[in-house]
């Protein structure tokens, strides 16, 4: 309790905290009370409106949490953004609790001057600025704000604010001018209009002010009691001995005696008190932590929803190179109107190959484009595109179908007609649902009628008809909506 604190200036705040929590090295505490009541203060001044009674009853409330919480404290990467956001939170508190207290008084305490030359533009107006500053720090996000709060507001050196933040000296200047740059716009937004260069000195000159002399030793006094009073009845007399109460012999006979109740009384109040805090804390948290995992759920809902198209466009890739195999054949044989003449000597299996070799032609086109769909739906949220030209300009400009270059150049969108351009996630069942067809069906040598199409999901196929109709089979592979509305397909 009593152990020197050496070497203060280079001890960091970690190793303080370490010291406090478990030594209860009081000194330790002190030092880190007197290196960040500045800005606790600064900070609760301009939230409460400049009121100094509840700027000193905000400072006092952080500096007993953080007495509470040092344990636990000792391993955060900054305190500084630590005691910043908690003296937002317990400010806005002591706001609400105080809402019929005047706003806005006369701040106790003068401005400093400002250390630098004037700049070609004046800084801000300071009283403008003070009742917007917090708010729109705290609109920043805690990177920006912790960079922000150690160069402008505690003026650390930027090879400190580097070691802050895990990056280079270079890197934090530009950190810092980017989260000046971002504060200045939410600043704006508010009102209040400068250069970031002129806020930069604003912030130099006057975030963070010399707390009242009396208030670093109050503070450490009052947190250091209230900290210790929910440990033990050991902690209590350990206090009373820190802050030197010297009592006579007869004052102790009287306390073992008839004052044993009254403090007793008095202890159990203070705890009564502190228990009432905490609930509220704890209730606070609860309400956070509820939230938060609200917006979990949300985000993993939207991820899977995201991946869901990705997901599939990944095993559409793979089907295409099987594919591949049978393109080369296709090329080779298909017949510009789906029909070729038998060579002299043809054999019969050899003159039927070829509608064959044309339906894998259209089979595979139709798969091209259908492909070309989920690419581009891929890229906007989901929707298939208004037209066929659009799908094919997808695969063309795909790398992954580089090799398809020959089928693609030949490949006619006259050839097909477009029956569906909606949202894919309207869909019920995308694996039977059409969403182009070949424009007019072809005879095979045999008299059957063929007709090509291509489904939501990503495959194609040729169907069958003995008589050339193909309006029943359509009707039950229209695309279904998940409301269960049907959209038609159009006729033959």
């Amino acid at each position: 309790m009593n152990m020197t604190l050496a070497a203060t200036t280079t001890t960091d705040d970690a190793t303080l905290l370490r010291r406090y929590a478990g030594e209860r090295a009081e000194e330790a505490f002190a030092e880190l009370v007197r290196r960040h009541i500045g800005l606790v203060h600064s900070a609760a001044l301009r939230q409460v409106g400049g009121n100094t009674a509840s700027a000193v009853d905000v400072t006092q409330g952080v500096f007993t949490e953080l007495a509470r919480q040092a344990d636990r404290l000792a391993r955060h990467p900054a305190l500084a953004g630590w005691l910043y956001t908690t003296t937002h939170r317990m400010a806005a508190r002591n706001v609400r609790n105080e809402t019929r207290r005047q706003r806005r008084e006369q701040e106790a305490h003068a401005m400093q001057e400002l250390l630098q030359e004037p700049a070609a533009e004046p800084p801000p107006d300071w009283t403008r600025l003070r009742p917007v500053l917090d708010a729109a720090m705290h609109d920043l996000g805690e990177t920006d704000r912790l960079a922000v709060l150690l160069r402008h507001f505690e003026q650390r050196p930027l090879a400190e604010v580097g070691a802050r933040l895990g990056l280079s000296e270079n890197a934090a200047r530009m950190r810092v001018d980017r989260a000046l740059d971002k504060l200045h716009a939410k600043l704006a937004k508010r009102g209040v209009t400068s250069t970031a260069a002129a806020l930069a000195v604003a912030l130099s000159g006057q975030a963070v002010t010399a707390a009242p002399a009396a208030l670093t030793s109050a503070v450490t006094t009052a947190a250091l009691a209230a900290a210790v009073t929910t440990t033990s009845t050991f902690g209590l007399f350990t206090f009373m001995a820190a802050t030197k109460l010297k009592l006579t012999a007869g004052v102790l006979l009287l306390a073992l005696t008839g004052t044993a109740v009254v403090l007793q009384h008095r202890s159990l109040q203070r705890q009564h008190a502190e228990n009432t805090a905490l609930r509220q804390q704890i209730a606070q948290l609860t309400e956070d932590a509820q939230a938060a995992r609200r917006i979990a759920a949300q985000n993993a809902e939207e991820l899977a929803r995201l991946r869901q198209p990705q997901t599939e466009l990944l095993r559409l890739r793979g089907e295409v190179a099987q594919l591949r195999k049978q393109v080369g054949t296709a090329n080779r044989a298909a017949s510009p109107t789906g029909k070729a003449a038998a060579a002299p000597g043809q054999s019969a299996e050899e003159e039927e190959e070829i509608p064959k070799t044309f339906a894998i032609r259209r089979m595979t086109e139709a798969k091209l484009l259908v492909l070309g769909f989920l690419l581009f739906a891929n890229d906007h949220h989901d929707r298939f595109p208004d037209s066929l030209e659009t799908a094919l300009a997808q695969v063309k400009t795909n790398r992954d179908f580089a090799d398809q270059a020959e089928v693609l150049s030949a490949l006619q969108t006259d050839d097909f007609e477009l029956l569906f351009s909606g949202s894919l996630l309207d869909i019920a069942n995308p694996s039977a649902a059409i969403v182009l067809r070949e424009r007019t069906a072809w005879q095979n040598p045999k008299g059957g009628w063929m007709r090509t199409y291509g489904f939501a999901d990503g495959h194609s196929e040729v169907h069958r008809s003995d008589d050339g109709d193909f309006s029943a089979w359509e009707a039950q592979h229209q695309v279904q909506h998940k409301t269960g509305t049907p959209t038609g397909s159009g006729g033959n």
